[in-house]
């Protein structure tokens, strides 16, 4: 079985990713009731866009902000229907009680949205603007929105499309690569445009022959496929440019200030879906996984709830003692099969009563030092930990808790069982307050 093989020669086993790989993604159709979160992204809530009672359309904006507000992203309806609720709800992502829009689905119809554009002839403020129209955001979980990536002030050299699918329980971007090559291809095209940007690369960890119509056009198009070493920490946005092109991102700094732009694959094909096909995002891909079951991959609407998900895979919920949403690693668990789908949704894990639950038998630290060898930015998960627990914001600061990028390989390694990930994000948020 091939592993991703990481600092201090630990692996992660990729048995998940190699039993979904190569299943063809299923269409699942809208669920009875839709349930909308306003805030699907990095930065502000929108507000609702509609009232309890009204009829909406397929694409209709649900939630929204003038334009002086900065870091939103538009949120829209998933399907044609019924606003029946308009409430608050926790948003597992965020662990905040946040808006949410619930809609009683009246079809499963599906109709373009916008007007199509032709990259060719349409300008790149014409491009960017439909981007953002299309409430787009970062499709790889950190869910920035792209609108704001692409309309960087800055002067970009490089665009790297992240289609390393780091994490070992999803496959969907992989299965974009395989069914969607030339709307990939048309996706970065317009992404280049609006950058203005000419060196492209493609960063994958497939090998060659698993993709051979993606990388045959990538090739006659100028665009270079860069094969990852199988790696799970490097498909973090820094570490990805460091080791690709071997430049180092300022402590404090983002890619864009050193001409640096990085998107992921899934996002590339939500902006083809905009341009070419005139769609907002309103679906996107994900992997179900357990070991009970195995896997598949599926196209599902944003809105929808997981416990249909489980009904049109005809697999009983109660069988699981966990979920998880998103990252094997990183996802929260999710507390009711109520929660729906968001835009950084990339996966969905159900755990059997016996691997529910691998952190509860945690004993004292025996200052092994495997977290802070395994690390991928070398920082020190267990002094961190320590100075968390005492609220040391100085010296948080001086262990720099804000490089951690949340990968979760120190909880993984730990053989005191010791979860790490929840001090680690604590420390973060002591030092901004």
């Amino acid at each position: 079985m091939k592993s991703f093989k990481e600092k201090g020669r630990f692996e992660i086993t990729l048995g998940i990713k190699e039993s979904v790989a190569e299943k063809p993604v299923k269409i699942v159709p809208p669920a009875e009731i839709m349930s909308v979160y306003l805030k699907q992204h990095l930065g502000v809530p929108t507000q609702p866009q509609v009232q309890i009672g009204d009829s909406v359309k397929f694409g209709q904006i649900l939630g929204d902000l003038e334009e002086n507000q900065k870091v939103y992203a538009a949120v829209h309806s998933p399907v044609n229907g019924k606003v029946i609720d308009i409430t608050t709800q926790k948003n597992p992502f965020s662990n905040k009680v946040e808006q949410i829009i619930k809609i009683q689905t009246e079809d499963a119809k599906t109709n373009q949205v916008f007007e199509k554009l032709n990259p060719e002839t349409a300008s790149k403020e014409d491009l960017l603007n439909r981007v953002k129209k299309a409430g787009i955001v970062g499709l790889g979980g950190a869910t920035y929105p792209t609108h704001l990536k692409l309309g960087t002030p800055n002067r970009i050299t490089n665009l790297i499309i992240n289609a390393k699918e780091s994490d070992p329980n999803t496959s969907s971007d992989y299965r974009l690569m395989v069914e969607k090559p030339d709307e990939v291809l048309k996706g970065i095209q317009v992404m280049a445009k609006i950058l203005n940007v000419h060196d492209i690369i493609v960063a994958t960890r497939t090998k060659e022959g698993m993709t051979p119509h993606l990388d045959a056009i990538l090739q006659e198009h100028g665009i270079r496929v860069v094969r990852m070493r199988p790696n799970y920490s490097i498909g973090s946005e820094k570490l990805l440019i460091k080791e690709i092109l071997g430049y180092e991102v300022p402590q404090g700094h983002y890619p864009p200030e050193i001409g640096i732009v990085v998107h992921n694959i899934a996002t590339v094909y939500a902006v083809y879906e905009a341009v070419y096909e005139g769609l907002p995002l309103v679906s996107r891909g994900i992997t179900f996984y357990s070991e009970q079951t195995g896997g598949e991959n599926l196209w599902v609407r944003i809105g929808t709830p997981i416990e249909h998900i489980f009904n049109f895979l005809n697999i009983s919920p109660t069988i699981f003692e966990k979920t998880i949403m998103g990252s094997i690693f990183m996802g929260p668990s999710l507390e009711s099969l109520n929660i729906p789908i968001e835009k950084g949704t990339t996966a969905i894990t159900g755990f059997s009563k016996d691997r529910s639950k691998p952190y509860a038998d945690e004993i004292p630290c025996i200052r092994c030092n495997y977290c802070n060898i395994v690390c991928p930015v070398d920082i020190y998960p267990q002094l961190i930990m320590e100075a968390t627990k005492k609220e040391n914001v100085t010296l948080l600061k001086k262990l720099h808790v804000e490089v951690c990028i949340d990968c979760g390989l120190c909880s993984y390694v730990c053989p005191s069982l010791i979860k790490f990930t929840p001090y680690l994000l604590k420390g973060k948020k002591l030092i901004k307050t």
